[in-house]
């Protein structure tokens, strides 16, 4: 049976009613090769379907109006082979993908401006899902949070507290939301740093010692939307809890891919290290 979520994002989208996935992949002009941020992408997404159970992956390609249609076809039909073979490659069976290439057809953009066509220039990948993996429960996902991104004059979007050696629970009050400090990834994956290991487990000491705590983690990304990562990331700190004795119950991981930065232009490496980082929102105390 489906789960009803969503997730509507630049790249990255959740149907819910629907039950697929949706990314899309930006190509140069005339080229066909996967550039590195698309590679990165695709290697998360199949990272996160090797957690799930899935059906039919959909890869359509398209160009800008640049060109004649018959050139355009036959290049968007190889930027589409292009995902699909990487998919295969990475031993995703080929009778679960479907590739075809449409063209110009369908435009997302206005093709008379230089960054519409980039955006024209395009795969979209289209992966209907089984059984969405979550921890937690259900019930929780319904927790909206809508925040407005306001702008400072250095760059950032929101400003962030803390989760420290300092936290108590008297800091942890119901909606609130903290950045777990000093977690930190290897590069592109959800392998949890071991210097992220004291605040793992002060975490677990506070919500063993408040039995009725109840937390939501967030995943976020920096740089690019990768909805996928997001979510492993969140994940990999829900397990490390429940591996601590933490029930899950107590527990929902949501991934926020890039919707959330703390800083607009994240460039600067300061900057990408402050928005690749992993949140707790209190949902009951």
């Amino acid at each position: 049976m489906k789960k009803n979520i969503l997730f509507l994002l630049l790249l990255f989208s959740w149907s819910a009613t629907s039950g697929q996935t949706k990314s899309i992949l930006y190509f140069d002009s005339n080229k066909y090769e996967l550039k590195y941020n698309s590679i990165h992408m695709l290697d998360s997404l199949i990272n996160y379907l090797s957690q799930t159970k899935y059906s039919i992956i959909s890869i359509k390609g398209y160009c800008d109006n640049f060109g004649d249609n018959t050139t355009n076809q036959i290049l968007s039909e190889k930027r589409a082979y292009a995902v699909s073979s990487y998919f295969k490659n990475k031993n995703i069976p080929s009778q679960l993908i479907t590739s075809n290439g449409f063209s110009s057809t369908e435009p997302i953009a206005d093709n008379k401006l230089k960054e519409g066509r980039a955006k024209n220039r395009r795969v979209e990948i289209r992966i209907t899902i089984d059984t969405p993996v979550i921890i937690g429960n259900p019930i929780d996902q319904e927790i909206k949070q809508v925040q407005k991104k306001v702008v400072s004059a250095d760059g950032i979007v929101e400003k962030k507290e803390s989760f420290n050696s300092e936290s108590s629970i008297d800091d942890l009050a119901v909606g609130k939301t903290l950045v777990l400090k000093n977690l930190n990834f290897e590069g592109g994956t959800a392998i949890l740093l071991s210097e992220a290991k004291p605040t793992l487990e002060l975490l677990v000491k506070i919500l063993k010692d408040n039995p009725t705590l109840e937390i939501e983690v967030g995943g976020h990304v920096c740089c690019a939307d990768d909805m996928p990562l997001s979510i492993l990331r969140a994940k990999s700190v829900c397990k490390y809890l429940v591996k601590k004795g933490i029930d899950a119950t107590r527990l929902t991981s949501k991934g926020y891919s890039r919707s959330r930065p703390i800083y607009e232009d994240d460039r600067a490496p300061e900057a990408a290290k402050a928005n690749r980082r992993v949140e707790i929102t209190i949902l009951k105390k």
